[in-house]
């Protein structure tokens, strides 16, 4: 199946998966990821998100999983799926990216680490990223499970 027709597929997927959970979809788009092979974006706009959104984005990471199984089930590829839902993983990547950027300072000036909170792992790989731009700290992941998280360190 060539790339158009399993977007497709995903697409329609998505949008009768949301229909089941009650979330009419008023815009969607599935594009693939640049630089990495058999993903996905998937990018929905929904009246009221905040359903699909979550807590810090856990319902929405519950939702991806679901939908990423159902795509791997019906397409019969194992396509990693990221689900953007009314553009909230682009502003809270904007959101981590200040806060992160402030939290290198601090531990620059301070010497100190500096914990962040407990994160999914597509937000550390976010923090991780940043982190790796300045050259005076260095970032690692700490914890297990759900209390995992980003330290950033001076670099020795």
């Amino acid at each position: 199946m060539d790339n158009k027709k399993r977007n497709e597929k995903i697409l329609q997927i998505t949008c009768d998966f949301l229909g089941q959970i009650n979330f009419e979809v008023e815009k969607a788009f599935v594009e693939d990821v640049e630089g990495e092979e058999n993903q996905v974006l998937v990018g929905i706009t929904v009246a009221n998100p905040a359903g699909l959104i979550g807590f810090r984005g856990r319902n929405l990471a519950a939702v991806q999983l679901i939908l990423a199984l159902m795509v791997r089930n019906q397409v019969g590829e194992d396509i990693r799926v990221l689900l953007d839902i009314n553009n909230y993983r682009n502003e809270q990547k904007v959101r981590l990216e200040g806060m992160v950027k402030a939290l290198v300072e601090k531990c620059i000036q301070t010497g100190k680490p500096v914990s962040l909170a407990n994160m999914s792992s597509y937000e550390r790989r976010i923090c991780h990223m940043i982190v790796a731009e300045n050259e005076a700290v260095v970032s690692e992941s700490e914890g297990e499970g759900e209390e995992r998280h980003v330290v950033i360190k001076p670099k020795a």
